[in-house]
């Protein structure tokens, strides 16, 4: 067998092989999830319009290039848009022009999902939302990731992982006793976002091999961060009690944190659970006799 019946033939046993996706997402966390599908073995092709590259190809982006090279077509070499668009084919699709949604729908009759992360009015105003993306395919699977979510008094607002932190209330618990709300890292609830829509994609093949009909995936940023908080919000709805910021502290478990080594910027992450584990830190650190004060 030859190198590329090979990889073609392992390729053809990705649990998502033969399976087409119309890409029409921006930025970070749809574009990341269709990523992750084309590494699923699934056929991705990423559409964009002349006028509406993604943003990833430059601006805040575009700090970090293959070989530190911005080279002569920058915006194809940035890191960040090419490892969110690893595997996948590419059109260009003016769809704010007729012409170019007629090319968009052509696509969508003859693919398997459609992945979009635009305001709920865009598709509405495209006449490709669900109920109608449907008629062109009854077996469409549609994934879309908005920040608010479909219905409710925040719907028509645009999100970013960024500023959603705070709107859901990660920034409120993350930082420092005493001290100010931080960030979480960087874009968060992006990666939150990416992991759920690669997860309801499986979910809806699996929903269409048994049913035999499409089904939607509507991902709501905003919930997602509400759930990676929710112990907070439980215990402020049961109990009245506000979370504080206890920086690498743990409500329950000690001693837990980032300690200061031996050595120049040297640092050590301990996170302890029981006395088991706490008499081995002793006998780790040659202080056998602490596990018994």
């Amino acid at each position: 067998m030859t190198d590329d019946n090979q990889n073609e033939d392992q390729a053809a046993r990705l649990p998502l092989a033969g399976l087409r996706v119309v890409d029409i997402s921006n930025v970070f966390s749809l574009p990341y999830a269709a990523g992750l599908l084309t590494d699923l073995g699934a056929e991705v092709i990423k559409v964009e319009g002349p006028g509406r590259i993604d943003t990833t190809r430059g601006g805040n982006f575009s700090s970090m290039y293959a070989d530190n090279e911005p080279g002569e077509d920058p915006w194809n070499r940035t890191a960040a848009y090419n490892l969110l668009n690893r595997g996948k084919k590419s059109i260009t699709l003016d769809l704010r022009q007729p012409a170019g949604q007629e090319v968009l729908r052509d696509l969508i009759g003859v693919s398997d999902i459609l992945a979009e992360n635009f305001t709920p009015r865009v598709m509405r105003g495209w006449g490709l939302d669900y109920p109608n993306a449907i008629k062109l395919n009854p077996n469409l699977i549609m994934l879309s990731c908005s920040g608010y979510g479909r219905v409710g008094p925040y719907a028509s607002y645009p999100g970013q992982a960024t500023t959603m932190e705070a709107t859901h209330g990660l920034t409120h618990i993350t930082g420092y006793r005493g001290e100010v709300p931080m960030k979480a890292g960087q874009s968060f609830v992006d990666f939150l976002a990416s992991w759920a829509l690669v997860m309801g994609t499986t979910l809806g093949v699996r929903y269409l091999n048994r049913f035999g009909k499409g089904v939607w995936i509507d991902v709501a940023m905003y919930q997602l961060g509400c759930y990676m908080v929710s112990d907070s919000i439980l215990d402020w709805e049961a109990n009245g009690r506000m979370s504080e910021r206890i920086g690498n502290r743990h409500p329950w478990l000690a001693p837990r944190g980032c300690y200061r080594c031996a050595g120049d910027d040297d640092w050590c992450v301990l996170s302890i659970h029981d006395d088991e584990e706490w008499a081995g830190l002793c006998r780790t650190i040659g202080k056998p006799e602490l596990a018994g004060d």
